[in-house]
């Protein structure tokens, strides 16, 4: 099977390699769909240097083409996701479905293991989700991102009738959105991009805001009116919407930190943090905490209502062969793109 893997110059290469073979409680996965995300991005520009060749890859959707031992949820031919966290199953964070948070064993599958941008990929049985009926692989392949929102309104509860503000646009934003309004909220997106506001708006967004004076106005008309029930700040990165997100979130109001930060500390205003009564919460990945669903399950359960939706921010596919033009396709905003997706037995 060929795989791609990164060299020491942080840029992508194939590699023929043997086929996989499932241990026990293991499962290989004929890879159809694998996306590209922000993580991989990060390595790609050489800000978190990527270890020389492993595979990357964390969004996957593809055909399960054998399984080891101990295997009886899934069978071949079945069309799967893999939830890529690894863990320990045992420790106290795990048992309590908290295993996104594992000191032990955890780590990424397509970043401390080889992961989807391959044909073939080896995944933890307890890892691999089966899809629901009629969900194809490319569809499978974004309940990753879509259950990186989905527990994050899980941990701050988001409830029918309410207003969420998505701050942020891109596939993290986009999948917020999905899943807020999956949740019966009513979704307003602050988007930079105009291709990310039309996207905002495809996906049924109530009010899409950019960053003209017109759209700020109304921002600050929607705070003062106290209409902003929760803020899932999207962004992260280097930017100052914690802060904004406090300042216009309502009295009693929460704000979900979905964006990954690249800074140690950020400025707020402590005052209206205090005096409204804000509550902040972070969010990571996901899990099962509680005894509930796992996060990434109910992914692919919104995922199989919304599935034009869903389907519409994929904007790119590329094939194994031209890994690296899908990169520099993900990572050029110029080429409008929200999601790029590799296709590597397509």
């Amino acid at each position: 099977m060929r795989r791609a893997a990164w060299n020491a110059d942080a840029r992508l290469s194939l590699i023929e390699d043997s086929d996989l073979v499932p241990g026990d409680r293991e499962v290989v996965v004929r890879v159809l769909s694998e996306g590209i995300c922000g993580t991989d991005l990060h390595s790609y520009r050489g800000h978190l240097p990527p270890e020389a060749g492993r595979t990357p890859g964390h969004e996957m959707g593809g055909i399960v083409s054998a399984i080891g031992p101990g295997v009886d949820h899934v069978r071949e031919g079945d069309t799967v996701g893999v939830e890529p966290l690894l863990r320990c199953g045992e420790c106290r964070l795990c048992r309590a479905g908290h295993y996104n948070q594992c000191q032990i064993a955890g780590g990424l599958i397509g970043l401390h293991v080889d992961g989807g941008m391959a044909e073939e990929v080896l995944a933890p049985a307890q890892a691999v989700f089966k899809s629901p009926a009629g969900v194809d692989a490319e569809i499978t392949a974004l309940a990753e991102p879509l259950a990186c929102a989905v527990h994050g309104f899980n941990q701050i509860t988001v409830s029918q009738g309410e207003t969420v503000l998505v701050i942020g646009a891109g596939t993290i934003g986009l999948t917020a959105q999905l899943a807020a309004q999956a949740a019966g909220a009513a979704t307003i997106v602050l988007a930079r991009h105009p291709h990310q506001q039309e996207a905002a708006r495809r996906l049924g967004a109530a009010e899409v805001l950019g960053e003209d004076h017109a759209s700020q106005q109304r921002l600050a008309e929607l705070a003062a009116e106290d209409s902003i029930d929760l803020v899932a700040e999207c962004v992260g990165g280097h930017a100052d919407t914690i802060r904004q997100s406090i300042d216009v979130v309502r009295r009693l109001g929460r704000v979900l930190v979905l964006g990954l930060f690249a800074i140690e500390s950020v400025p707020i205003n402590p005052v209206n943090l205090m005096l409204h009564e804000v509550t902040v919460v972070g969010s990571v990945t996901y899990g099962a905490p509680g005894g509930r669903p796992a996060d990434y399950q109910q992914a692919l359960d919104i995922l199989a209502s919304y599935q034009a939706e869903a389907r519409s921010l994929i904007t790119h596919r590329f094939a194994l062969d031209d890994v690296n033009a899908a990169f520099e396709t993900a990572q050029d905003k110029g080429s409008r793109s929200i999601k790029v997706h590799l296709t590597p037995n397509g």
